[in-house]
């Protein structure tokens, strides 16, 4: 199976050096960066499929480099020596798939990255030949513009993983789907992130599907069960 060229944005040089060398001796393709600033330079000669991100990053912060690696739909890691449990789930919200925490142990992340990518290729068969995906019926989803679209055709843009979260929901047409589930089949390796990052994205999309339609969310949430896409 083809393997990714990895980015590693790490302000710290022996860290940065440690985990690029790591990376190239399991066979995957790295390269690194000591800012997003650095990042973008180099991007204009350089491949990217998946990025690795450290949060204190000079200048930009990697927490805004996330969300900016995420709209453009690449798999992004967090590699930071911030545990606290609010900055994990803010991170997760901002895009990150999942998040290590220093000092981590470096084949536990060449086994993240191996999954998300697997996942990132399977996601990418799964949505080649389709473009439009019809859920119940006057709610559809635009897998070329990454949006909901209401009854009433109004677009609500979304991020990459609100968007599979929906894509997921939908396809049950109706029926719900245990959040244990979900979090396997969007990928996650810890239970307790990718129940974390579900929930976030689906409080932040019912946030802007009602600011920006005015209609609620149809994703109905059955305690003790998981998630349904409903009218």
């Amino acid at each position: 199976m083809p393997v990714p060229t990895v980015t590693v944005i790490e302000d710290d040089e022996d860290m940065l050096h440690s985990v690029c060398s790591f990376l190239q001796s399991k066979g995957i393709p790295a390269w690194g960066a000591s800012s997003a600033e650095q990042f973008y330079m180099r991007l204009l000669r350089e491949k990217v499929d998946m990025a690795i991100v450290d949060l204190g990053l000079p200048g930009e912060a990697g927490i805004s480099l996330i969300e900016r690696l995420a709209t453009q739909h690449v798999p992004v890691i967090a590699l930071t020596g911030l545990g606290e449990t609010n900055m994990r789930i803010k991170t997760l919200e901002a895009g990150a798939l999942q998040y290590f925490v220093k000092p981590a142990d470096l084949d536990e992340l060449v086994a993240g990255i191996r999954a998300q990518w697997r996942y990132a290729r399977r996601q990418s068969r799964d949505s080649a030949p389709v473009e439009v995906t019809v859920a119940r019926p006057g709610w559809t989803l635009d897998l070329i513009s990454y949006s909901l679209v209401t009854p009433l055709g109004e677009s609500v843009r979304m991020t990459g993983g609100e968007f599979e979260l929906v894509r997921y929901l939908m396809k049950a047409q109706g029926a719900i789907v245990n959040k244990v589930d979900l979090v396997r089949m969007l990928g996650y390796l810890e239970e307790e992130d990718g129940i974390h990052s579900i929930d976030s994205h689906l409080a932040r999309l019912r946030r802007k599907t009602l600011m920006q339609t005015g209609q609620a969310l149809p994703i109905r949430s059955v305690f003790g069960k998981g998630l349904a896409f409903v009218q």
